[in-house]
Formats: C-alpha cells, sequence, structure tokens
C-alpha cells in the first residue's frame, strides 16, 4: 500500500463506487462509507504498527469506529423500524464517538512519542557534538594554557606546507622560568606560563605551546620583527615581577631546505638558542 499513489488511490476508489452501482444491495452509499473506512483505518494501522503500547487503543477504537458502521448499514436497512431497527439508530452514533475519541487518544499518543523520540535524538545530538569538541579540545589543546599544543602545530605546519603557504614560525622561549617555579613555588609557575600565552595570543596568529616554557607562533606575514617588538612591550610586567624575558628563534615558511614541519621547528629552535647564548634576551 505504501507504493500506490494518491492518483492510483483515487481512480481506486471512484472504481468500487461506479462497482457498487451496478450491485444490487439496498443503501450501497453506506456500504461504500464503510468499505472506505475499513481501508483508511487498514492503511492507518499499517504506518502504525510499530509500538503495541500505541496501536493498542487505535485497534479498540477502530473496531468500535468499524462496528458504528456496521450498526448504521443495519438501520439503513430497517429504517429505524422495528427492534432491530431502533436499536441500530440508537447505538451507531454512540460507536461513532467512542471509537472516534480512541482513534483520535492513540494519535495523541503517537504525536507525543513521536515529539519525545525528537527531542531525545536533539539532546543526544548535542550531547555527541559537545563529546566531540570536548575530545577535540583534549586531543589538541595544551590543558594548561588553552594553546595549541604539538599535535595541533603539527598539523597546521603540514597543511600550510601541503598549500605552499608564505609565514614565519617563532619559537618563544621563557627566560629564567626556573627560578620562577624554585622562588615563587609550581603555582606561581603556571601563572606565569598563562599570561605567556595570553600575551603570545593574538589577532593573525596561531599560537602554541610545545611543552614546559617553550612556545611556537605561527605569523602570516615574513616580517615578524614588529610583532617581536610588540610581543615584548606585552610582557614588561613579567619582567618588572619576575625577571621574564623571552628568546625568540625565526624560520620562515618555504625557505630553501625547509621542507617539512620537524625542519622549520629545529631551524626555529637553533635560531632561538644562538639568540640565547648571545645573551640577546627580548626586553624592550
Amino acid at each position: 500500500m505504501e507504493k500506490i499513489t494518491t492518483w492510483q488511490w483515487i481512480i481506486l476508489l471512484l472504481g468500487i463506487r461506479a462497482l457498487l452501482e451496478f450491485i444490487p444491495l439496498p443503501d450501497v452509499h453506506d456500504l461504500y462509507g464503510l468499505l472506505i473506512t475499513s481501508i483508511l483505518l487498514l492503511v492507518i494501522w499499517r504506518r502504525l504498527n510499530y509500538q503495541e503500547t500505541l496501536l493498542r487503543p487505535f485497534n479498540i477504537g477502530a473496531l468500535i469506529y468499524w462496528l458504528g458502521y456496521v450498526v448504521d448499514y443495519i438501520d439503513g436497512l430497517h429504517r429505524g423500524q422495528g427492534f432491530w431497527g431502533r436499536s441500530a439508530d440508537i447505538l451507531d452514533d454512540l460507536l461513532y464517538a467512542i471509537g472516534f475519541c480512541l482513534i483520535g487518544v492513540a494519535f495523541v499518543r503517537v504525536m507525543n512519542d513521536r515529539n519525545e523520540l525528537i527531542a531525545q535524538l536533539n539532546n543526544e545530538n548535542q550531547r555527541s557534538q559537545e563529546l566531540q569538541q570536548t575530545l577535540y579540545q583534549q586531543a589538541y589543546s595544551d590543558e594548561l594554557t588553552g594553546l595549541g599544543n604539538r599535535r595541533a602545530l603539527f598539523e597546521e605546519l603540514n597543511q600550510k606546507l601541503a598549500a605552499s603557504e608564505s609565514g614565519t614560525l617563532l619559537y618563544i622561549d621563557v627566560n629564567n622560568f626556573k627560578q620562577v617555579n624554585d622562588q615563587y613555588g609550581h603555582e606561581v609557575g603556571d601563572e606565569v606560563l598563562k599570561r605567556c600565552a595570553q600575551y603570545i595570543r593574538a589577532p593573525g596568529v596561531a599560537a602554541y605551546r610545545l611543552g614546559g616554557d617553550e612556545f611556537v607562533a605561527l605569523l602570516a606575514h615574513d616580517n615578524p620583527q614588529k610583532w617581536i617588538i610588540d610581543l615584548c612591550q606585552r610582557t614588561k610586567p613579567l619582567a618588572q615581577e619576575y625577571g621574564i624575558t623571552l628568546s625568540v628563534g625565526c624560520a620562515t615558511l618555504g625557505a630553501a631546505g625547509l621542507l617539512s614541519a620537524d625542519e622549520l621547528i629545529a631551524h626555529a629552535d637553533q635560531a632561538m638558542y644562538s639568540e640565547k647564548s648571545r645573551g640577546k634576551s627580548h626586553e624592550r
């Protein structure tokens, strides 16, 4: 029945009605209504045939409604005369009302059940998205600072190298951080790292923490000196409070010989240590 189109249903019903005109039966109109009702209830029953608790009131209501049509047909045959005619005339409307109410109750239950199912699916989908976001944060974010971690950095670098994008990688080391930990404790040390992360994080800059007191910033332009100077200005409070300075090494994306993420990081790391060994900490 699910494959029958609307036009096919119309043709089928008109065909049944035309056929009944040639059958010598009394009250053929009531008989036609009984047949249509039976077909309609059968189709609805097949559609609802997925949960017994929802189907039970529909089954009872459909049976009573169908009996109302049968009684109404008997009433038409007897024209309300005699015992059967008078009884049928009283019962048919009563059966119609009871059956209709039970069918309505079934449909209300179906709608409530579907609404609850939709709400449950929406909640499950939201929880799934939140779980995916949490797992992503755990996999690609540094727990302490909220910056991207080593895995996120390597994925970003590999994508940029594959797309032949330009830019600059800055390898940033926090000087005198061990003394902060030793003198003020690890809680203060963690706060210093968080503040460093805030200073490094900036519009148009992708910031990462590799671990310990080492950070990486990816700049979209090839001239990072102004950004480094601005970074030093932002970190002045740390220098005044804890003697913190920064050593920064640079590597240019797309430079000759730097064809992989490991080579870029190693080059910037070497440049940073060269600067540190020369005592050129960035404190302006």
